[in-house]
């Protein structure tokens, strides 16, 4: 999803409402800090945003160079971030973390299925053994998706799975191994070290291929979603992000906290479990 449609539902009319209503350039500022503001954008974020857009908005009238300007700024938040270092024809692993009810595992099903449908041979791994329907669940998403998962019994060691689909990604010479696994609330350092002992082990089998580690985000989470993606980053070193949950009534605009403030990258945005 583009950025430009990130936000479109949550705060297009109102920007337009906003922009197209007869009013002076503070006025204009004043109200759209208080629509980032409420569009879950943290105050430092928002501060320099309208900074910005203030000064170059001197001779700005029209509803048009305010969308643009604002267009720009948000772009900008990005565009220190780094890209993705999946290879492209190459071997890759995609580990996805986060808390509880984030939407790793449906995420995971639907990177499985975009990766899928550009040609790569893909191979998913169930690492969340804790939750219940957290194997099941995934296992149904490969039998729709006829791509093949690596699970483990309920309660067994998540490094072990990870560790079997490793050994199944290298032998079968699967393209692309996406790692779903256990939500773990950032606040209990023994989940997080658990997560920091499966990178170790995708680290030492796996040294020389490209892994991403990317943040499931709900996007309806709001500013906790940063302290989120700080304690991740520091135990998982997560280099990206994935939004998502945004057809309910989310506003996203945490990810452009995040970004600014840990210059991470949003690579994916999605809307429910529909494909």
């Amino acid at each position: 999803m583009a950025l430009k449609e990130l936000f479109k539902t949550a705060l297009q009319s109102k920007l337009n409402a906003l922009f197209t209503s007869a009013k002076n350039k503070e006025e204009v500022l004043g109200e759209l800090e208080e629509l980032l503001i409420l569009a879950d954008i943290s105050l430092p974020a928002v501060a320099a945003i309208i900074t910005n857009i203030g000064k170059k908005a001197k001779s700005v009238s029209s509803k048009e160079s305010y969308n643009e300007l604002l267009r720009q700024e948000l772009l900008a938040v990005f565009s220190g971030t780094r890209r993705s270092a999946l290879a492209d024809g190459g071997k890759n692993i995609i580990l996805l973390v986060g808390v509880n009810g984030s939407g790793k595992t449906t995420s995971a099903a639907k990177l499985a299925r975009y990766y899928q449908n550009r040609g790569h041979s893909v191979l998913l791994a169930a690492a969340d053994t804790f939750r219940a329907a957290g194997s099941s669940q995934l296992s149904l998403w490969g039998q729709k998706l006829n791509i093949p998962v690596v699970s483990g019994e309920r309660g067994a060691d998540p490094g072990s799975v990870v560790f079997n689909s490793l050994q199944s990604w290298q032998s079968k010479n699967f393209d692309l191994l996406i790692i779903d696994t256990a939500g773990r609330m950032q606040s209990k350092d023994n989940l997080m070290k658990e997560l920091a002992k499966i990178i170790k082990i995708i680290r030492k089998f796996a040294a020389d291929q490209p892994a991403e580690t990317w943040l499931v985000l709900d996007a309806s989470t709001g500013q906790n979603a940063l302290v989120q993606a700080e304690k991740f980053k520091e135990f998982s070193g997560i280099n990206g992000m994935v939004l998502a949950k945004l057809d309910g009534t989310a506003k996203g605009g945490t990810i452009i906290s995040i970004a600014a403030r840990l210059k991470l990258p949003v690579f994916f945005a999605g809307n429910g479990e529909t494909e």
